[in-house]
């Protein structure tokens, strides 16, 4: 499970990388374009996602986690479908909107599938705690690294589009691979 655990912070590392490099200057220039109350929406139903889900898991989490690979495929069909709109039709509202929806839902299962996850692959509670502060260390180093390379390069928007797509592509496709792997050794 050791090396699981490693795989998930590699993971969390990728992400946050092109993270820290892409979605602060996408919000930025987003947030310019959307009308105030699509900024209240935006708050309210990731707020709702949080409640509904979270309750949802504490209740079902083990019937849930089995459908855990599904949420994943999901948000790379989403992401794609909203990454490739927006590139193609340039509409900073919509993407606004469509991302919404898919973090409200999409995105907040799977914070809390993945905290399951990281329970399964970390066990015991010291091993959980030390996962806990290695995922801060790994998640600052990259948001360091992220943050520094958009600030030396003038990326232009669409390329940080694609930026954020591969990143969240690559940390599904790596969680996809992390609970296959669990799926085998726990059968």
């Amino acid at each position: 499970m050791k090396k699981l655990s490693n795989l998930m912070l590699l993971s969390n590392l990728i992400c946050t990388l092109f993270y820290s490099m892409s979605y602060p200057y996408i919000y930025a220039e987003t947030i310019k374009v959307v009308p105030h109350l699509y900024i209240g929406i935006e708050q309210i139903l990731a707020c709702m996602g949080t409640i509904i889900f979270c309750k949802a898991w504490n209740m079902y989490s083990d019937r849930l986690f089995k459908h855990y690979k599904l949420f994943l495929i999901l948000e790379i069909i989403a992401d794609l479908t909203l990454f490739a709109d927006v590139l193609i039709r340039n509409d900073l509202q919509f993407y606004f909107l469509l991302n919404i929806i898919i973090y409200s839902v999409i995105t907040k299962n799977l914070s809390c599938g993945g905290v399951k996850m990281r329970a399964i692959v970390n066990p015991t509670e010291k091993e959980r705690e030390q996962y806990d502060n290695n995922s801060s260390i790994v998640n600052a180093i990259a948001t360091l690294i992220g943050a520094g390379v958009a600030m030396i390069f003038n990326f232009d928007l669409r390329l940080l589009f694609v930026f954020a797509l591969i990143g969240n592509t690559l940390d599904n496709i790596m969680y996809l691979y992390i609970y296959n792997r669990i799926m085998i050794i726990q059968n």
